[in-house]
C-alpha cells in the first residue's frame, strides 16, 4: 500500500468517526422538543426589563442576629483598651469639635465592646478607631492630619516678639 492510500483510508475513518459521534445532552433537547435554547429549562435567562423573581430573593440565608460577648474578662480587656482611647487629647478635642449630631460615618466612632468579635477583629477596630482620634490630637487643627500649629501669618510672630521684648 502507498502511503497515499493510507493516509486517504484514514481521513475516511477519521470522518465517519466525525458523523457517528453521539451529539451533547444540548443537542438533544433542542433536536427531541424542537424548542429554542432561551425556553429550555437548562438555563434560565433573566431579561433586563423583567423583575427578579420572588424565589431568588428569598433564596439568601436570612441574616443572624448578633452575637453578644458573656466573657467578663474578654469585656474588661476591651473596656480597658476602650478607656485608654478615651483617655487622650485627640478624644477629648473630638468631643469639643464635632457635636453627636454633625457626626458623620467617617468620624471616629468608639467600638462596640459587647459585640462579639475575634481578638484580630477587635485589635483592627480599636486600631482603626485610635488612628482617627489622632486627627484631633492638636486643638488648633481638629479634623487634620497635619498634626501641627502652623501660622498662616509669619509676620505675627515678629509682632508678638517685639511687644514682650522682657522675655
Amino acid at each position: 500500500m502507498s502511503r497515499s492510500a493510507i493516509n486517504n483510508a484514514w481521513t475516511k475513518d477519521l470522518k465517519e468517526t466525525l458523523n457517528v459521534r453521539k451529539p451533547t445532552k444540548e443537542k438533544k433537547m433542542s433536536e427531541s422538543s424542537d424548542s429554542s435554547r432561551e425556553t429550555s429549562n437548562s438555563r434560565k435567562r433573566v431579561k433586563l426589563t423583567e423583575k427578579p423573581d420572588t424565589d431568588q430573593r428569598e433564596s439568601k440565608p436570612p441574616k443572624r442576629p448578633m452575637e453578644l460577648e458573656s466573657d467578663p474578662l474578654i469585656l474588661q480587656r476591651r473596656q480597658k483598651q476602650i478607656d485608654y482611647g478615651k483617655n487622650t487629647v485627640g478624644y477629648n478635642n473630638y468631643l469639643q469639635k464635632v457635636p453627636i449630631t454633625n457626626r458623620t460615618k467617617d468620624d471616629p466612632k468608639t467600638p462596640d465592646k459587647y459585640a462579639k468579635y475575634s481578638r484580630r477583629s477587635w485589635d483592627t477596630l480599636i486600631k482603626m478607631w485610635r488612628k482617627k482620634l489622632h486627627d484631633y490630637d492638636t486643638g488648633t487643627n481638629a479634623g487634620s492630619n497635619t498634626g501641627s500649629h502652623t501660622n498662616s501669618n509669619p509676620e505675627s510672630d515678629e509682632d508678638e516678639e517685639n511687644e514682650n521684648p522682657s522675655e
